[in-house]
């Protein structure tokens, strides 16, 4: 049978838990050789109940467990994170009927409640629908949490210095809280080895399965702390493509993520991501305050690498709107553009769900745009043929032989 048992949880000097556990089973090969996990808050978090301090780490491994057809053993949990743990399940199921959700997490249920009332907090990362969900809801004075360990490895202190003094200045000129969290939860599980365990979704294991309910249960001892009624975690996809992408960041899972008395906020799903980029660029410029983003999956020194596909497609964005992308955090000049142009017909994939928003708006706001003649080459762009090019195909094969892998 294959089982998990969290052994022990305990805390290190006032800001560190630590959980121990056990494996058995076939699917021990979907766990990385080590037993202990840990997540740093910098802040005092002795007083959380340990059936909160738990639901981080029982939702890291969850998805994996429902797939393994395996048992999460742990003490005792949050009444309100385990009344909501089928909620969760189905909205996977929804996503990916094609896989069988077994498994289940046995813990005693605790009735936990905040000895504070009220606030929110969002997720952030810098990037273009982090900075349009703080936007949206700048009023309420949402707090920030950036986790060291998601995209920026916990090894690399100098790439979450850059990014995490990023977020600081963001969190002082608009007044609010920072709350830095540092994990080393993608330490714990295999991803390749979880990948072919759903290879019939078409997804990799982080993207269609991991990130969002990893990532959003690691403030579950903050909201109780600070009393939080709700967090909010920005949108990748919007509602106007249902069922044409899987990501674990869907309303379907994210909304039904609850801890002691907070609920989760799936935020700008009515919003593609053009939408959030006119948003963006029309907000900053009626207060004058352009904002730095930081997008890129692909550098690890905390700036944007600005020739990767998420640079290029955020890139694309600003300049639809009319904005100077090096107002935004990017390097942007006429050689870049035609590097831009080389890329996206011989290295890079790119999807139409994507780039025709960014290719209509460009084309409808052709005026407002400087030097508008550099990027007739994109507004011409057949996107539906451009991923069907010889030379693409054979470095997506490439790539698949040496690394088991697409781009």
């Amino acid at each position: 049978m294959n089982q998990i048992r969290i052994d022990d949880i305990r805390i290190e000097n006032g800001t560190r838990v630590l959980f121990e556990y056990t494996v058995t089973g076939d699917w021990e090969v979907c766990f990385t050789s080590q037993r202990v996990s840990f997540i740093d808050y910098f802040t005092d978090i002795s007083e959380v109940p340990e059936s909160v301090l738990v639901v981080p780490f029982i939702c890291n491994i969850l998805p994996a467990a429902w797939v393994c057809d395996a048992v999460i053993e742990a003490d005792k949990a949050d009444s309100d994170f385990l009344d909501h743990v089928e909620e969760i399940k189905n909205g996977y199921m929804a996503m990916y009927p094609m896989i069988g959700f077994q498994g289940k997490l046995v813990a005693d249920s605790e009735n936990v409640i905040s000895k504070h009332d009220g606030g929110s907090a969002c997720f952030f990362s810098g990037g273009l629908d982090a900075n349009t969900t703080l936007l949206r809801h700048l009023e309420e004075r949402p707090a920030l949490i950036s986790i060291w360990g998601s995209d920026i490895k916990v090894t690399n202190e100098q790439g979450w210095k850059t990014a995490s003094e990023h977020i600081r200045q963001t969190a002082v000129k608009n007044n609010v809280r920072f709350y830095p969290v540092k994990s080393d939860f993608r330490n714990v599980l295999v991803e390749g080895e979880l990948d072919k365990h759903i290879r019939d979704t078409g997804d990799k294991w982080w993207h269609g399965f991991q990130n969002s309910i990893a990532i959003i249960s690691h403030a579950a001892p903050l909201a109780f702390i600070e009393g939080w009624d709700k967090v909010y975690i920005a949108s990748s996809f919007s509602a106007d493509i249902k069922g044409q992408y899987t990501g674990a960041g869907d309303p379907g899972i994210d909304n039904n993520v609850r801890f002691c008395g907070c609920m989760t906020v799936h935020d700008g799903y009515e919003l593609n991501r053009q939408q959030k980029t006119e948003y963006l660029v029309k907000t900053c410029e009626e207060n004058n305050t352009p904002v730095s983003l930081r997008v890129c999956w692909e550098s690890q020194d905390g700036n944007n690498c600005c020739n990767c596909e998420k640079c290029y497609r955020t890139i694309l964005g600003l300049v639809a709107e009319g904005a100077d992308p090096n107002d935004y955090g990017f390097v942007w000049d006429e050689s870049m553009i035609k590097k831009c142009r080389q890329d996206m017909s011989d290295r890079i994939t790119i999807y139409d769900y994507d780039y025709y928003p960014i290719q209509k708006r460009m084309i409808e706001n052709k005026d407002r745009i400087k030097n508008a003649g550099d990027y007739q080459w994109f507004m011409d762009l057949d996107i539906a043929s451009v991923n069907g090019r010889f030379i693409k195909k054979i470095r997506r094969s490439r790539i698949a032989r040496l690394f088991g892998k697409d781009e």
